[in-house]
């Protein structure tokens, strides 16, 4: 009988073709919220005049999801989409990371997130961001990258911290 209802729930679940659409998963420490990238793909192939969408899912909360807000985009969840050299796909730049594009192509019937892991090609699945104090912007402490490798599958991981602005008394002290 479970058995039965468990096959009929799956049956009547929707599909969204042989790959779901989400890329990664960006999340922080102040909540369990998170923005999710998804890939917009038009007749089995990356949209050309968009091909990535972002949207909180606001998991702390009942599950709704919310579109980003024009501070979040311009500063915090926000990307550029530019075509790829050759024509492979597409070079996402997130407005936070701009340094570290994301390499957005299919890969067979399904779109991928390609980023660079700890000097490996990875496929990108989620950003963790650890923040300290409060207030509008709070400040990054670190970013964790977690990702997996394209050929073993294997986690691939990379903890990043911001540049420290304000010295301190370790940068004065010499080796002894």
């Amino acid at each position: 009988m479970v058995a039965t209802l468990f096959l009929a729930a799956a049956l009547a679940a929707p599909t969204t073709g042989p790959c779901p659409p989400e890329l990664f998963r960006i999340g922080r420490s102040t909540n369990a919220n998170e923005v999710v990238y998804a890939a917009r793909l038009v007749n089995g192939a990356l949209d050309r005049d968009g091909p990535v969408t972002a949207e909180w899912h606001m998991l702390a909360e009942d599950g709704h999801r919310e579109g980003l807000n024009f501070l979040e985009k311009l500063i915090a969840y926000g990307f550029s989409v530019d075509p790829a050299e050759g024509g492979d796909g597409f070079l996402v730049v997130l407005k936070a990371k701009k340094d570290r594009p994301v390499h957005l192509r299919m890969r067979g019937a399904c779109p991928d997130a390609y980023v660079s892991i700890s000097g490996k090609r990875a496929l990108l699945r989620r950003i963790f961001v650890q923040t300290e104090g409060g207030g509008v912007v709070p400040e990054v402490a670190w970013a964790e990258v977690e990702g997996r490798d394209p050929d073993t599958g294997a986690v691939v991981k990379e903890r990043i911290y911001p540049p420290r602005s304000i010295p301190t008394p370790e940068d004065y002290t010499a080796p002894r």
